[in-house]
């Protein structure tokens, strides 16, 4: 599971920056039970996104444009090197014990000591070719990064065609595992769609309501969240918050740009991004949160403790960073979901293969139990997976028996189905995680008062990017 680094990385700008320079350690080898230039042949699956957007913002974005996925002639593929010589890496044991569990395939795995490590090794291996992975794990703050690469190659490279996947797969999770040119190089067994989970019992006491059908108003857009957050302070007399902290939602915001942060080599502040500048600023300066970091001790705290309304998350977060697995949390059953003002996504894990790859056959079947085998996805959807199949999300949202412990029984899965389908990633971009660190950074100190202005904030954000050589400075 990536959804802490997912977003901690993106906290501060040092943070950032420390991910990728990793140290010089190699991953511990254990055993387990290149490409040749091609012409597109087709192009494939033309979709125009549309943009879920705040009445705020909604007259001032512009249409993305039409996004093409690029198919390859799908090639004949077989195995060159010895049978369980397949290497796989990941930076944890999440998706190698997937492939335990869903694939006959025999491979090596090499699974780094953790997610500030991983990105160091997997470059120099890639570079170098030395010990590389025939496939390799990695998440949405990296994809562009390796996808926009030719150590990376495309699915048709090792058989795999479009119409396997594409049909049944949401967009933006397919989106993410494509280069810059709409090659579609990583697929993932996950979808990651947020919604707002709130608790109930807090619910009834702040807000006079506790069931979804009453409750969902409250956060039916930015505006209401912010009248719901003020009502929360002054009904509780100061005890209990509508959220955690500000960085609790910013994704909401970033996930519904119509472009990314480099337009034309220039640096663009969407006027999503505008907005969110405000919002902060308002959270910021009525007290409205608790003003936590996400992922530290005191934001899981408040999971528990009855002083904050709502999480904003997905399915993998209820489950796994909530302190619901553990037993930690003594709340469960108390929570239920609601659509989020916006639609975002908040993890997931992509699988693809290398240049050095001389198992494509082999890779081709794990990539296909894991991603594309709809009795596979079943089964992890049983098991409280959001997965990246349409029509097993909406078998298991149609089915009245179908439902979550934690949130008392309520199925999740047609909030989380709408999140799904309106997302848009038409503004992802390689250099995200360090512009988004930077942004963070500039809000937070107009936020704290170390600025006076947007403007201000604006120009601080500018020079740090430019200091990255990330775009050139104007003349």
């Amino acid at each position: 599971m990536n959804i802490k680094k997912t977003l901690a990385l993106t906290l501060t700008l040092a943070l950032a920056v420390g991910t990728a320079s990793a140290c010089n350690t190699t991953p511990e080898e254990t055993s387990a039970s290149g490409s040749d230039d091609t012409q597109p042949t087709q192009v494939t699956n033309a979709t125009e996104q549309t943009t879920a957007t705040t009445e705020a913002t909604e007259n001032t974005k512009e249409v993305p444009k039409v996004f093409e996925y690029v198919e390859f002639a799908t090639k004949e593929v077989a195995d060159e090197g010895n049978e369980g010589s397949l290497m796989v890496w990941g930076w944890n044991k999440e998706g190698v014990d997937l492939i335990s569990k869903y694939s006959d395939v025999k491979f090596k795995k090499n699974v780094s000591s953790g997610p500030a490590a991983y990105p160091g090794l997997l470059d120099r291996a890639l570079a170098s070719g030395e010990n590389a992975p025939d496939l390799f794990f990695f998440g949405p703050e990296y994809a562009k990064k390796y996808l926009n690469t030719d150590s990376v190659i495309p699915l048709n490279d090792i058989g795999i065609s479009y119409d396997e996947f594409m049909d049944d797969s949401y967009d933006y999770v397919v989106r993410t595992g494509t280069d810059r040119d709409g090659v579609v190089k990583g697929l993932s067994w996950q979808g990651c769609p947020c919604g707002v989970f709130y608790n109930k019992q807090v619910a009834q006491e702040v807000l006079g309501v506790s069931e979804p059908e009453d409750v969902a108003p409250y956060f039916k857009d930015w505006d209401a969240f912010t009248e719901t957050a003020r009502k929360v302070k002054e009904a509780s007399g100061g005890q209990v918050r509508i959220v955690s902290g500000t960085d609790d939602v910013w994704r909401f915001f970033l996930n519904n740009r119509s472009q990314g942060w480099i337009v034309d080599g220039q640096l663009n502040i969407d006027p999503v991004m505008e907005d969110y500048i405000n919002f902060a600023k308002i959270l910021t300066g009525e007290n409205l949160t608790f003003n936590t970091t996400q992922w530290s001790g005191d934001w899981a705290d408040n999971m528990s403790n009855h002083k904050v309304l709502a999480y904003f998350g997905s399915m993998q977060m209820l489950n796994y960073s909530m302190g619901f697995n553990d037993g930690k949390n003594k709340t469960s059953g108390e929570w239920a979901i609601v659509d989020a003002p916006s639609p975002s996504y908040l993890g997931g894990t992509w699988i693809a293969a290398t240049k050095y790859c001389d198992m494509k056959a082999s890779s081709a079947q794990i990539i296909r139990d894991l991603c594309i085998n709809k009795t596979n996805l079943a089964d992890m959807a049983d098991g409280g997976e959001f997965v990246n199949s349409k029509s097993v999300m909406q078998t298991k949202a149609s089915d009245d028996s179908f439902g979550s412990d934690i949130l008392g029984g309520q199925n999740p899965l047609p909030v989380l189905i709408r999140a799904a389908e309106s997302l848009n990633l038409a503004s992802v971009q390689e250099e995200d995680e360090t512009v988004n660190a930077a942004w963070i950074a500039a809000v937070s100190s107009y936020c704290a008062g170390d600025v006076d202005s947007i403007a201000e904030a604006e120009r601080q954000f500018k020079a740090t990017v430019e200091d990255l050589g990330i775009i050139t400075p104007a003349e």
